[in-house]
Formats: structure tokens, sequence, C-alpha cells
């Protein structure tokens, strides 16, 4: 049940954080690097070795990630490809379909690990914070989206 939490909350931190770049300006640092913007940096408390601890988190990451979601795409494509196919052929349907959710899953641990690495650089009093900021965060922003009547949709996180 635990890794499960830490997962949803994996996800969640994605599409807060990595989506919505959180904190805005300075525009200059890239979506999904939450520890560069000073405003988060500040609330966390982080240090500069935490923060060169997350860099370097990244930059191990960020190609597997990327191999990964690719991955995913790839198979989607070829599923489609397949299933639209005459005559149909259902077993080589059912292994494209085998093969995204491997694909899936791939991508999903990569994220799951980065996460993990992210909450051992933290320590539990930065953890929750960083919840809470993420949080309150996407509670803005749906609120945003309300008051211009645009119907929240589901987060979908395509940056770490």
């Amino acid at each position: 049940m635990k890794r499960h939490g830490l997962a949803v909350f994996g996800l969640t931190l994605a599409a807060g954080l990595g989506a919505q770049g959180l904190g805005g300006p300075p525009f200059d640092v890239p979506p999904g690097r939450w520890w560069e913007r000073p405003v988060v940096a500040e609330e966390l408390g982080l240090s500069p070795e935490q923060k060169a601890k997350l860099e370097q988190l990244t930059a191990e990451r960020v190609k597997a990630m990327i191999d990964a979601r690719a991955a995913v795409q790839k198979a989607e494509v070829e599923l489609r490809l397949l299933a639209e196919k005459e005559p149909l052929d259902a077993r080589k349907v059912r292994e494209a379909f085998a093969a995204l959710q491997q694909a899936r899953q791939r991508l999903e641990v990569e994220r799951f690990e980065l996460l993990l690495a992210v909450r051992q650089t933290l320590t539990g009093e930065q953890w929750r914070k960083l919840h809470t900021v993420v949080r309150e965060r996407l509670q803005e922003r749906r609120e945003r989206r309300q008051g211009r009547g645009v119907e929240p949709g589901p987060h979908r996180p395509e940056r770490f």
C-alpha cells in the first residue's frame, strides 16, 4: 500500500510540477526542474547538496525515460496499425497489445524509480512540504480553469 501511495503521489507530482512549471517566472527554468525555482527551493529549504543530487538524478534518468516514452509511442502506433489492418490477425493484435503494456510498465517503473530517488534525497519534512505545495498548485490550477469555464480534465503527466 505504501508503494502504491508513493506512485500515486509521484504521478500527481509529475503532473503538478512538470506540466505547470510550479512557481511561475523565471521562464528559463524548464518544466519539471522544480528545485531550480527559487520560491520552491526556499519553501522546502533545499541545501546546495540536495539541489546537486536532484540534478544528478535527473541527468541519470532522463535518457531512460525518453527511451521508455518513445517505446510506448511506438507500441501504440504498432497496435493501431495492426488493429486496422485487413484481414485482422487477432494473434498479432494481442501480441502488440502485450508489447504496449510492457512498454507502459517500463515507463512507470522509470518514473517510480526517479520519484523514489527524489524521496530519498529529501527529508521527511521537505517531502511533506513538497506534497503540500503540489496539492495547493493543482487546486489553484483547477480553480483557474473553472473560473474560465473550462472543466479540468484528467491529468496525464508528460514530464517528470
